[in-house]
């Protein structure tokens, strides 16, 4: 690779000073590279501006580049199998289209640029998951990444960095590293927020639900749980700014606040330096991204945000009931609903199911379950969205059947026979407020998930729970269908908040 000084500025284009480490014969019969599981995946290639106008003069639509001053490509459904493609990539020969001229961060493959685990420094690392890396890691692989540091580390490569930042991705475990970059950590880091970000576990818990109590709403998002379960699918951050503490959310496009910035005493309206502090450091870390939001704000809280000029668009709402409706299923409105958990107690009664709590040792089993109804879920012909929902689901589930107890969970399964043929997790929000979180129940047993959520219900009652939030629908309008038939009490709004 070299670099050529073109119109004033500099662009990097491939030379065979920089030779292919990975056999061609491997990476023609490699299934995994250029293809990605979902379609906002944070492994898909960044081109820079000058990248994607050579991309574009090689063929491809300008409409997969979402920024022509650099971004991640968009990629495009899989024509042959699951999945998506590179928009360049051919499916029928395995070639790239765009081979000769294709991004720096293609041409260093099976290496990767990625900050360390704290964000302190940039590292070069070699990616484990390559099926190549996986069989025989080269002997010379210190030698060639030597070569490419070298090259990252020059003041024309160190330009195209400083001007796209996000081409240095986040930090993975299945990343090995092997060298510091100090000369782009040195670059970048001046642009780098001075707060000190903190990795969530479960020891904060307390933290958070403690911030959490500090507005009354029945909004599920305001708890420790529904956050940490994703932390497969995001990586969880937490800070204090204007003696506020507040919860960030990092994914492929950077980091946001699934709730906003939250004190330990009550709090009827929002802080404003809380608030803007917190939209500088999103500022300041995402470069640029519009990711920078804030999630979950409650509808107490619009009028005071709207005056200090910030912009709210309304999310999905949650759905609240009253819990004796959904314990009773009394009335012409809930007769389907009725009519199903007889069924079951019909076809499974006398000493064939029990409902019970969840207990550790029920762990394999209700991931063996859910594995059985992810299938019967992919079975329904389900849209992109929701197929990518269900993707990441898994990850979630695990953690709430792996952590429940710390979590602050309330588990219960139901089992037919002896076998868990169902399970549910649900949580307080607050001494009125249950909420459920997780649900799976067998699609092949009529009523069986009717069931379940009856009786849960009817434990929440006998709790003292007023209320069942069942949080929100995702935008997905089957689950919108089957919230509603339940008839909620009220639709509890919420807002997204950016600035203008």
């Amino acid at each position: 690779m070299r670099s050529e000084l073109r119109g004033g500025r500099f662009e990097l284009v491939q030379i065979t000073s920089l030779p292919q480490l990975v056999p061609s014969r491997v990476c023609l019969s490699c299934d995994v590279c250029c293809r990605f599981p979902e379609p906002d995946s944070f492994l898909r290639p960044y081109f820079t501006a000058d990248e994607i106008r050579r991309a574009v003069a090689r063929g491809v639509d300008l409409t997969h580049f979402p920024d022509p001053h650099g971004c991640q490509v968009n990629v495009v459904p899989n024509p042959v199998g699951d999945g998506y493609l590179c928009p360049a990539f051919d499916p029928a020969t395995s070639h790239c289209r765009i081979y000769e001229m294709r991004p720096l961060d293609c041409q260093i493959y099976p290496l990767a640029v990625m900050w360390n685990a704290d964000r302190s420094q940039v590292v070069l690392g070699w990616d484990s998951t390559c099926p190549f890396m996986r069989d025989t890691v080269p002997s010379d692989i210190k030698t060639y990444a030597d070569r490419v540091a070298g090259l990252l580390e020059r003041e024309d490569t160190l330009e195209v960095f400083t001007k796209n930042p996000r081409l240095i991705g986040r930090f993975q475990k299945d990343v090995a590293i092997l060298w510091p970059l100090p000369c782009l950590t040195e670059r970048l880091a001046p642009s780098q927020p001075a707060a000190v970000l903190h990795p969530l576990t479960l020891a904060d818990r307390a933290r958070v639900e403690r911030s959490s109590a500090s507005i009354v709403t029945p909004l599920a998002a305001y708890a420790f749980a529904p956050h940490f379960i994703w932390r497969g699918v995001f990586s969880y951050w937490w800070a204090d700014m204007a003696e506020h503490h507040c919860l960030f959310a990092e994914h492929a496009d950077g980091i946001f606040m699934p709730l906003p910035p939250l004190g330990t005493e009550p709090m009827a309206t929002p802080n404003p330096q809380a608030f803007a502090e917190a939209f500088a450091f999103m500022r300041r870390r995402n470069r640029g991204s519009a990711v920078s939001r804030v999630e979950n704000v409650p509808e107490e809280w619009k009028p005071a945000l709207e005056a200090l000029g910030y912009r709210l668009v309304s999310k999905d709402p949650d759905y609240l009931y009253r819990a004796s409706d959904l314990a009773d299923l009394t009335g012409d409105r809930y007769k389907s609903q009725r009519a199903a958990c007889n069924r079951f107690v019909r076809d499974h009664g006398g000493n064939r199911h029990r409902y019970e709590p969840y207990q550790e040792t029920d762990r394999e089993a209700c991931l063996s379950l859910y594995r059985t109804w992810a299938a019967q879920q992919e079975a329904r012909n389900l849209d992109a969205v929701a197929r990518h929902m269900l993707t990441d689901s898994g990850s979630a589930h695990q953690e709430a059947l792996s952590h429940h107890r710390a979590l602050g969970l309330i588990g219960r399964v139901v089992r037919i026979d002896g076998e868990i043929r169902a399970y549910t997790f649900g949580f307080e929000r607050s001494p009125s407020v249950f909420c459920i979180l997780l649900e799976v129940a067998d699609r092949g047993i009529q009523g069986l998930a009717q069931y379940l959520f009856r009786e849960f219900c009817r434990e929440a009652v006998g709790r003292g729970y007023e209320f069942i939030n069942t949080m929100d629908d995702s935008g997905l309008p089957s689950l919108a269908r089957s919230k509603n038939a339940y008839h909620p009490f009220r639709l509890v709004p919420n807002y997204i908040v950016t600035e203008r």
